[in-house]
């Protein structure tokens, strides 16, 4: 397009005169030339938007407000991901850095850099809660820290405190053990204690008692009942 590319600028020249009418004629040179160069480049739903301008000034300004605009919508959207993107206590710490460190990707891809101290700082500030020890200490250092440094900082960190609730989660289990392992002694003499104590006091069951008749009958001399029971 060496030589033709001012039709993409320039607008259609008065061809009135017989001194304009030779610009004009290469003017529409050029635009046929710029005009044809683009729309061969286009995808068929783009061909099919542009194919009806006349003019390749006129599709290259359009598509340069569109395009543009949506650059800047990206860039908004990217700007606020950065800005809302919090650390939480549920995921892993090196999950999340993985996911701070594609945002700046990202910001970097639309030429949108911060200086290598902001984006430590920020991220010291999107700790968890429950590492707020941790940013405090951090934030008294005297020596600026670089983003990976500081990365490599956190990482070892994380380690150790996972190595230490390991190791108390470990130390509780194994009070629990001892607790348990007191408890069945004692609970074992308790029942001995009570099945003892129920055998003492424990006794036979009351019966009816059955009471033998003693001596004969007076009516008719025999025994096993008394005059009253006798039939004779």
């Amino acid at each position: 397009m060496h030589g033709v590319a001012y039709a993409l600028t320039v607008p259609k020249p008065d061809s009135s005169t017989s001194a304009s009418a030779s610009k004009s004629d290469d003017w529409s040179q050029a635009n046929k030339v710029c005009r044809h160069t683009i729309l061969s480049a286009l995808s068929n739903d783009l061909f099919k938007v542009y194919c009806s301008y006349k003019e390749a000034k006129d599709i290259w300004d359009s598509m340069i407000m569109k395009y543009t605009a949506e650059d800047s919508v990206r860039q908004r959207f990217i700007i606020g991901n950065y800005y809302r993107w919090e650390m939480t206590e549920e995921k892993d710490i090196k999950v999340q850095i993985n996911e701070y460190h594609k945002l700046l990707e990202d910001l970097k891809s639309e030429n949108l850099s911060l200086p290598d101290e902001f984006v430590s700082e920020l991220l010291i500030e999107k700790l968890p809660e429950s590492w707020t020890d941790y940013k405090q200490h951090l934030k008294h250092r005297h020596k600026q820290m670089s983003l990976s440094d500081l990365i490599t900082h956190i990482i070892i960190e994380d380690a150790n405190r996972k190595e230490c609730a390991a190791a108390k989660a470990k130390s509780l289990a194994a009070k629990a053990n001892v607790v348990q392992v007191q408890e069945q002694p004692n609970k074992k003499r308790y029942d001995q204690k009570k099945n003892k104590y129920n055998s003492k006091n424990s006794f036979p069951r009351a019966t009816n008692p059955v009471f033998k008749k003693k001596g004969n009958c007076f009516v008719c001399g025999k025994p096993g009942h008394h005059a009253p029971q006798c039939h004779f």
